[in-house]
């Protein structure tokens, strides 16, 4: 069974393009949640969002991709670097595995005013732009690569689901490589209203970097985000033979689903499919030294996380480092996942596990050391855990190794 290693990373997130500016900000706490941009939100609960800022300007992103949605243009420029910087041969079995929720809604919202409005013509591609296997077509046209193809849109689970399959085709030789990762864009007005509708966004009145809260005493809700994050995953012995830079291997994997409420998270589910990632990557919960979480910010969810992860580790969760990038970058749906894989890789490599920010009044309730503020030593990096749950009931959980 073959090893599958990290050859490469990129990420266009709201607080950075490209790896480095991602970890400058993610280790320092600096949030790139902000007043919304794109639309008056002004009569909704929440008017902060996780904005990427400056994406046609960055060095990463190419004009022509200004003719696609915004989802596929942030994927485009995330799996670029990701590849860039992995050196990966294409004249080989490359495969393309996306998570993403909600797909093209922009193109969708546009679209649809035109129709609405009868304010002109409604563009012959717009299907191309909307469907949710938009940026898995054409991350893999770009690439000229003609391997298995795989888009996931299990909500909030999808990329960290889309790179545990990706995992499994390259242990089982399906692909030499993939491109796996996540892209989300869902802020239009009428997406961001039926969010405000559910009552999950964040009801946070003061400054928008603060609203996102997981953990804390006081959190009231998530926050919507734009954001894309790939890596390029490859057996190990060929990307070694081939002069590579491992920068982490993914060793274990688990999917399940909580059936019983939609919404609603399930301490028993998450509390299995944590042990399962676990098991799959043949360690034992002590082995665990950092748990990047899924880490909302909404009462239950991170209630019950918090009491799944108690249960998987024991009294080895006094000392586990327990954080979530959401505070920083706020809620990107599909491509969540993948923002915490990269986010854990880089805690591993730099021993340091960055802060859950707005942590300035703990939960009572949730007694594990979730690095309030300010980032931590790892006084051991060797393996991490990423989790991922979503609405439908989706839950998958990774485990990854220091390269």
């Amino acid at each position: 069974m073959s090893v599958c290693a990290i050859t490469g990373m990129g990420v266009a997130s709201p607080i950075g393009i490209g790896i480095d500016d991602y970890w400058t900000a993610c280790h320092a706490g600096i949030s790139g949640i902000r007043e919304i941009p794109h639309f008056d939100a002004s009569r909704f609960g929440c008017r902060a969002a996780g904005v990427v800022a400056g994406l046609a300007d960055s060095g990463s992103y190419r004009s022509e991709w200004q003719v696609h949605d915004r989802v596929t243009g942030l994927a485009l420029t995330a799996a670029m670097d990701a590849c860039t910087v992995s050196g990966i041969y294409l004249d080989q079995v490359v495969g393309v595995a996306v998570g993403t929720g909600v797909g093209g809604v922009s193109t969708h919202e546009s679209e649809c005013r035109k129709w609405v409005t009868g304010q002109g013509r409604v563009h012959p591609g717009a299907i191309l732009r909307v469907m949710c296997n938009a940026p898995a077509a054409q991350i893999s046209s770009s690439l000229k690569v003609s391997g298995p193809s795989l888009t996931i849109t299990t909500a909030c689970a999808a990329s960290l689901q889309a790179i545990g399959e990706a995992m499994l085709w390259v242990r089982d030789k399906r692909a030499d490589a993939v491109v796996a990762g996540g892209a989300e864009a869902p802020l239009s007005e009428p997406l961001y209203a039926a969010w405000d509708s559910m009552r999950v966004l964040s009801r946070w009145k003061g400054h928008p970097g603060a609203a996102c809260r997981p953990f804390s005493s006081d959190r009231s809700g998530l926050v919507l985000a734009e954001a894309a994050g790939f890596v390029v995953l490859e057996d190990d012995t060929k990307a070694r033979a081939r002069g590579a830079t491992t920068l982490g291997h993914v060793i274990g994997y688990a999917t399940n689903t909580s059936s019983q409420h939609l919404t609603a998270p399930s301490v028993e589910r998450e509390t299995e499919v944590m042990r399962a990632a676990i098991e799959s990557a043949g360690l034992v919960p002590t082995d665990i030294d950092y748990v990047q979480a899924h880490g909302t910010g909404t009462v239950a969810n991170d209630l019950a996380e918090a009491q799944a992860i108690r249960a998987v580790f024991g009294a080895h969760a006094d000392r586990l480092p327990v954080s979530s990038v959401k505070s920083i970058i706020g809620h990107s749906l599909g491509a969540a996942g993948v923002l915490g894989l990269i986010t854990a890789i880089l805690a591993l490599r730099h021993r340091i596990a960055p802060p859950t920010m707005n942590l300035d009044t703990p939960d009572p309730a949730i007694d594990l050391n979730c690095v309030p503020n300010h980032a931590q030593p790892l006084t051991r990096a060797k393996h991490a855990l990423i989790n991922a749950f979503g609405f439908g009931g989706s839950n998958a959980a990774l485990v990854v190794s220091a390269g």
